[in-house]
């Protein structure tokens, strides 16, 4: 009888181990991924997709030494570029004035995915790894990111078998519905990319943009009582436009991201307003004499319950 419990014990042990690794392969997956876009040198023209819209792009991502160079190009109607040269990040659109702002990094129609910290990201969401796909003539490997509530959207991520690299991203709704595709066509990975290098230090670094007044000098007078779980502050800001003084605060969970404006109500605003465009809510109420406005990456039910949430201090 013991030698018969002692090996069901060590077959128990042999099913274990295959699922215990494969639980673990997604997040080591992501990782890499992530590493792959920080730390290759490549070139992809991706189409971001929307119910609604398409736009192409070009991105070149190099890295020497510990500087990162990189390039976002629209490819169709008038060019806008985006120029990053380490941790300063350069806007260059028509009909407007250059500048520059510090950021290690172009986050512009490129997925919040290849950012973020999945050991975090871990504790809200569960990650599925659904086998092999096949994305602009490459082999992928399929991994779904599912939340554990109902209060944010999913993704299904395409890594390429070779490199890691991220070659597409669909952001859905709780029943599949595509929100938002990012979906690359082509890519090209080498080295003599580094050339590109000379040409992004010949361009002219635009004036520094002037941040708003920041978090440590402001005087907010309001609170979020209801957030989902594992979204946090990043940022809050002032900014007067018109005259008027509007307060904002930037949440993230790492995955998702909103805006909560809150500003004077106008005596001609309606009581409640709601907006659905793609993975982006908008959602505003009145209380008293304040309008306070949700903008973000969230289910109706989850913007409505954030602003009903805003309480304000005496």
């Amino acid at each position: 009888m013991k030698k018969t419990f002692l090996k069901l014990t060590a077959l128990l042990g042999l099913f274990l181990l295959p699922f215990t690794a494969f639980a673990e392969e997604p997040i080591q997956s992501l990782n890499k991924m992530s590493q792959a876009m920080r730390d290759l040198n490549y070139e992809i023209a991706f189409v971001q997709t929307t119910p609604t819209n398409m736009d192409s792009f070009r991105y070149r991502h190099i890295k020497q030494g510990q500087k990162v160079y990189a390039q976002l190009v629209t490819l169709d109607g008038e060019q806008q570029e985006i120029i990053q040269r380490g941790n300063l990040v350069s806007y260059f659109q028509p009909g407007s004035s250059a500048f520059t702002i510090n950021s290690s990094e172009i986050v512009d129609a490129l997925p919040a995915v290849i950012r973020t910290d999945f050991s975090k990201l871990s504790q809200n969401y569960d990650f599925i790894k659904l086998g092999k796909d096949r994305i602009a003539g490459r082999f992928v490997d399929t991994i779904r990111i599912v939340p554990k509530d109902d209060f944010r959207y999913q993704y299904l991520i395409f890594l390429d078998e070779e490199n890691s690299l991220l070659l597409r991203g669909d952001m859905l709704d709780r029943e599949g519905k595509l929100l938002d595709q990012f979906r690359v066509v082509t890519l090209y990975i080498d080295n003599r990319l580094r050339g590109l290098t000379d040409y992004l230090n010949k361009v002219s670094v635009p004036p520094l943009l002037s941040e708003g007044k920041q978090e440590s000098s402001l005087s907010i007078n309001w609170k979020t009582d209801w957030l989902p779980q594992g979204f946090d502050l990043v940022r809050q800001n002032q900014d007067v436009i018109d005259g008027e003084v509007i307060e904002n605060a930037l949440f993230s969970d790492g995955l998702f991201t909103f805006t909560l404006y809150v500003n004077k109500a106008d005596s001609t605003a309606a009581k409640e307003n709601t907006w659905k465009q793609g993975a982006y809510t908008i959602y505003s109420e009145v209380m008293g004499d304040k309008e306070i406005t949700f903008i973000g990456q969230l289910p109706i039910a989850a913007a409505k319950r954030i602003v009903q949430g805003v309480t304000f201090l005496k």
